[in-house]
């Protein structure tokens, strides 16, 4: 399949940022990776791989995004406050430079978001708050109350980057009705650690009448051989 690479100086996060596109045309497919990993790891641990023949076959384009979560969440050396800041810049890198590339290089307007672990909470976050932007949205295995990488910091700006508190809470029927566009679909499997995240997001989700595929795996394995066959059955 084709490949490319992609940098830019980003100016929401005033970096270099690398990414790599797979296929030439499709439904184009924005994947995010596992806590602080690069864009080549999709590549690596089989995911590209899982949708090859939809990629050979243009029936989607996959853009994969390096993480930042070593400068944010995971960042034990900055404040809480400053860990959420970074990641509001991340979201910016996503929905102002991202999608607008994307927008440029595949005439799909329809753009799925997917990821695993913080990336799947990036993935559901980012559609939640940027209904317009997203068609789909898949998270596997995510994690989606960030409360524990706040070290017991609290603020407004926690509260609306964490799904599991802003949600409840969202009233404004004319954003709530583009939130129910989005096709959602929620993966985890029995032995996952964040399977509770996983059912505590959808019990939110249904509480605010928002449709969404929980798709709890029965499966036994390594994740790795799981999320591959998760992300195949969840693009299509």
């Amino acid at each position: 399949m084709e490949k490319k690479t992609e940098n830019w100086r980003s100016p929401s996060l005033g970096k270099d940022m690398e990414l790599t596109v797979y296929g030439k045309s499709g439904t184009p497919i924005i994947g995010l990776p596992t806590r602080g990993a690069s864009c080549h790891q999709w590549e690596e641990f089989g995911m590209v791989d899982a949708i090859s023949y939809q990629l050979d076959n243009e029936f989607n384009q996959l853009f994969c995004l390096s993480s930042i979560d070593k400068e944010g969440f995971l960042n034990d050396d900055a404040m809480p406050s400053q860990r959420i800041i970074r990641q509001q810049q991340y979201e910016a890198y996503i929905v102002e430079e991202v999608v607008p590339y994307i927008l440029e290089e595949n005439n799909i307007d329809f753009i799925i978001i997917a990821g695993i672990d913080l990336g799947g909470c990036h993935a559901l976050t980012t559609a939640l708050k940027h209904p317009q932007a997203f068609g789909k949205a898949i998270g596997m295995s995510g994690i989606y109350d960030i409360k524990p990488f706040m070290d017991g910091f609290y603020d407004d700006d926690v509260y609306y980057n964490n799904p599991m508190d802003f949600v409840p809470n969202m009233n404004k029927q004319s954003l709530l009705e583009r939130v129910r566009d989005i096709d959602f679909r929620l993966v985890s499997y029995e032995a996952d650690e964040r399977k509770e995240d996983t059912l505590r997001m959808s019990n939110v989700m249904r509480m605010k009448f928002i449709e969404h595929d929980l798709d709890i795996w029965g499966e036994t394995g390594d994740e790795w051989e799981l999320w591959p066959q998760m992300l195949k059955t969840h693009v299509i």
